[in-house]
Parts: C-alpha cells; structure tokens; sequence
C-alpha cells in the first residue's frame, strides 16, 4: 500500500512541465524499489475511515524522489486490494527529485479522475528549462498529458529568455525524441493555450492580446483579439498576429487569415519612433530624465496648436 502512496505523491513533481522524466519513472508499476516514510510526530492508519496518515513534517522517499509535507494522507477502499481512491499532502508541500521540484500549500490527487492539483501560496514549479507559477492552482492530469495554470499563471523559459503569462495557461505535452536514461521518452511541451490578458515576450519584443496560443518547437505564438506587438519602442495594434518570440518576426492582420471576418473591423494602426528619437529616450534615461518622447512633425504641432487656441 505504501508503494502505491509514494507512486501517486510522486507524481505531484511532474505537473505542469511534465518533466516527463519522473512521471515515467515513478508511474511504472515494475518499479519495486523500497519506500522510506517518515514523520516526527505519528503514523496513524484507521481501518474504519480507511486512510493513513502520516503527521508531523512528513516525509515520503522512493530512490531519489521525495516529497514533504506537514501532514500526508492516503484514502483506500475496503478489501484486501485496498485500492487507494484519493492521496493529499498539506502544509508546506514540497516534491523533489535530482532536477526537478514542486512547491504548494495543498496537493490533491484524485485517483478516478487522474488528475493531481496544487493550491496555495507559493505555487511554483522548478525545471532545468521552466518555471512555472500561479496564483490560484496548478493541475496535471496525466491520461490527458494536460496542464492546467489558473491565475496570474506565468511560464518562463529561462534559456530561450521567453514568457508566456495569462489569467489561464493550458499546456499540451508529447513525447520528445530525447530518451531517459532508462531508454523511456522524455515530454516535451507541444504547445499552451493562454487565455485571459495573454502576453508573450522574447529577447526582442514581447506581444499581448485577449488569448492565443504558444508553439514550443518552434517558439512561434498566435494571439487574438486587441493585439499589440511591442518591438524597440516600435507598437503595432490589430486584431490578429503571429510572431516568432525568437526571431522578433511579426505579422499583423485585421483578423485570422483563411476566417470570415464579422462585425466591425479594427483597422490596423502603429507607431513607429525613428532612430534619432530612440536614441534620445536611451540617453533621457540614463540620466534618469523621467516622461515619454512622442516624435511630431512641424506641420502636426502647428495643427496642434491651432486647435487648442
């Protein structure tokens, strides 16, 4: 029964990211090696409320992952199967294994669902190439191979210098071409859906919108509705784009290109700052002169002028 407890914690690390390493590993019912628990205070099992519970900075280890809370407990039927039906850490939940580590408050995993939730504060989680947080909670479901970031979620890919954030990330993972050491698939991300205040940036611009969608291959975004490219000072405005967070590569259009477009179309609109100006900010703000520097010709100030007299 303990085997299966750590087996269902476990998983709890590989959330969001996949970070498909151990949930490769630690989901493989062939893995027979020992689990270690401990607890400072107690290690209670109720037969008449069928659940265990392990209290007092709790500890659970199976070879190099390990997971940590306050309080552990599992929930299991009745029967000498005891099939386990509903797993939850609390208080200070931390997983960890060699290159990966979860962080939350409360972890549920519903066994009938497949599907493991963080909640919390400090919603994070930590990955050689992403960091994931959010605000409200961070979901796997593992049949799906589906991640859910709800509230302020924000993905960070620290190598590539990119970020995706919205009110809602929903990440799609596939298996990579890169093996485990054991020889097993790795996950990689296919792509995630933002949904709510999206924005994505790059090393050389950054671009927002209602919603869109963010490719991992090959670094390209979608984004929908009130779209704004922001790139060296220069703004775009339009009802569509798809740029290359990579490459700083942009296109704007009035709305999805092969789509019927209905109701009242924005028109696409941009400023451009030229060069001598961009180079005017830099220096106001090394200087640490504060207000913006919007170019006007003669002839608009004069217009200007005259309208305001």
């Amino acid at each position: 029964m303990y085997s299966k407890l750590f087996c269902l914690l476990v998983l709890l690390a590989s959330t969001q990211a996949c970070y498909g390493q151990i949930l490769n590993q630690l989901s493989d019912s062939k893995d027979e090696s020992p689990i270690i628990i401990e607890a400072e205070d107690s290690v209670v099992c109720d037969e008449t409320a069928h659940k265990c519970v392990a209290t007092g900075l709790a500890k659970a280890q199976k070879g190099t992952s390990i997971v940590y809370g306050d309080v552990l407990t599992v929930y299991f039927t009745e029967g000498k199967e005891r099939d386990i039906t509903v797993l939850t850490a609390d208080g200070h939940v931390r997983m960890e294994t060699p290159t990966e580590k979860a962080y939350g408050d409360h972890a549920h995993y519903d066994v009938a669902l497949d599907r493991i939730r963080l909640t919390g504060g400090n919603l994070k989680i930590v990955t050689p190439k992403e960091v994931l947080t959010a605000r409200d909670s961070i979901e796997y479901w593992h049949t799906k191979n589906q991640g859910i970031a709800r509230g302020n979620a924000v993905a960070q890919f620290p190598e590539k210098q990119e970020i995706v954030s919205a009110d809602t990330l929903v990440a799609y993972f596939i298996p990579s071409s890169e093996k485990t050491e054991e020889g097993k698939e790795k996950l990689q991300i296919d792509r995630v859906e933002a949904e709510g205040n999206m924005l994505a940036s790059g090393p050389k611009g950054a671009i927002t919108g209602d919603r869109g969608v963010y490719f991992g291959k090959t670094d390209m975004v979608e984004v929908f509705n009130n779209v704004k490219v922001s790139q060296g000072g220069n703004i775009i405005e339009g009802g569509y784009a798809r740029a290359n967070l990579k490459t700083n590569l942009a296109e704007m259009f009035a709305y999805p290109p092969h789509t019927t477009p209905s109701g009242n179309l924005k028109r696409i609109s941009g400023i451009i700052i030229p060069k001598s100006v961009k180079g005017m900010k830099e220096k106001n703000a090394e200087k640490g002169i504060d207000g913006q520097i919007i170019p006007t010709s003669a002839t608009s100030k004069k217009k200007i002028s005259s309208s305001q007299s």
